[in-house]
């Protein structure tokens, strides 16, 4: 941008600074973030943004806004973040790194940098990173080395970090994933000393505790799954699968928020619908069944990975699909899904992998 064009640009963003003091209105946050944009600066986007949405939180260009926002600052951030890595490394620095790179996507980047912050400083938070980016290399290419790296990486970590949830929450996935139920429960139970009452990991723990009758060895477990390419709770499609009853009261306590129009749990031939009846609920979880298939197979065909988190906004409201551990919810919302029902929906399905919504 030319001297003159960025002179221009910062009257106009004095103006709707200007403009949003003597009308905080979602119209004025929107420009106001939009003048920022033109200017490149990434932060003031996303304070605006986040402001705005704070204000509004059902308003759907505040939300794209923001999202967009974030994707932007993340960016200028990992580029700020690499040069300050090489001139002075220390453990924040490299923990906002490896949180960012994981966040999207980008897992081997996060090793590496994972790998070089234990070899600098011997931190144990380091082995969090190095176990969550096994963790998601395990869950793309099933590879039993990385299931094994990330199950005792964490194991270390949560022993150098006795307080920090991470760690314990990591553990367990891998090997419910791979059928390794007896270490899962091991895993769980640590959790839940951490995280007591809490009515999501309870259900969780109680699921794995009746498949430990039919626990394989950790080694085998996960050589099974490198051969076959397939997780313990791949389930077929056309298998009828029972949800738990502790499981339907919680997706019928989701349902109840007024701006939820349905929520929908699916597993297998499993689908369960709370806020939507008769043949709405039927299409409901209908759809939301075709949606998935299609995002899994299009992350395949471009070879994403997994998808960890599914959304669309129209005239029709939004949806947001959680494919986790636990199996798929899904809500349909009349607006912009809130932010705590993000956090109820990737708990209900067990989607607390690293990356996604925790």
């Amino acid at each position: 941008m030319s001297f003159f064009g960025r002179l221009t640009a910062k009257k106009r963003v004095r103006a709707a600074a200007r403009a949003l003091g003597k009308d905080a209105s979602a119209e004025n946050y929107v420009s106001l973030a939009r003048e920022y944009i033109v200017l490149g600066q990434t932060r003031e986007v996303l304070r605006v943004c986040e402001e705005g949405l704070a204000a509004y939180p059902a308003h759907p260009e505040m939300e794209r806004l923001t999202q967009r926002a974030r994707q932007l600052y993340q960016e200028h951030r990992l580029h700020e973040l690499t040069a300050e890595l090489e001139a002075a490394p220390r453990p924040a620095l490299y923990r906002e790194y490896c949180e960012l790179l994981l966040e999207g996507g980008r897992i081997q980047r996060a090793l590496e940098a994972a790998e070089r912050w234990r070899a600098q400083t011997d931190d144990p938070e380091s082995l969090y990173f190095l176990a969550a980016a096994h963790a998601e290399l395990y869950f793309d290419g099933r590879r039993s080395a990385d299931g094994l790296e990330a199950y005792e990486l964490a194991a270390r970590a949560a022993r150098g970090l006795p307080h920090d949830r991470r760690a314990p929450r990591l553990q367990p996935l891998p090997m419910r994933r791979c059928g390794a139920w007896e270490e899962a429960r091991r895993a769980l139970a640590r959790l839940l000393e951490l995280m007591p009452g809490n009515p999501a990991l309870e259900s969780r723990f109680r699921s794995v505790l009746a498949n430990c009758v039919q626990t394989m060895p950790l080694v085998r477990a996960l050589h099974e799954v490198e051969k076959s390419g397939k997780f313990v709770d791949d389930v077929p499609e056309d298998t009828e699968d029972a949800a738990p009853d502790d499981l339907r009261a919680l997706l019928k306590d989701l349902a109840s928020d007024p701006a939820v129009r349905a929520a929908v749990y699916l597993r297998g031939g499993t689908g369960l619908v709370q806020g939507a009846q008769g043949p709405t609920a039927e299409r409901t979880a209908r759809a939301i069944r075709e949606v998935l298939q299609a995002s899994r197979s299009a992350a395949r065909r471009m070879a994403l990975g997994r998808p960890l988190r599914i959304e669309a906004e129209g005239s029709f409201g939004s949806l947001l699909v959680s494919p986790g551990d636990l199996g798929n919810v899904g809500v349909w919302t009349k607006g912009v899904v809130p932010h705590a029902t993000r956090l109820r929906v990737a708990e209900l399905s067990g989607s607390d992998a690293p990356g996604g919504v925790r």
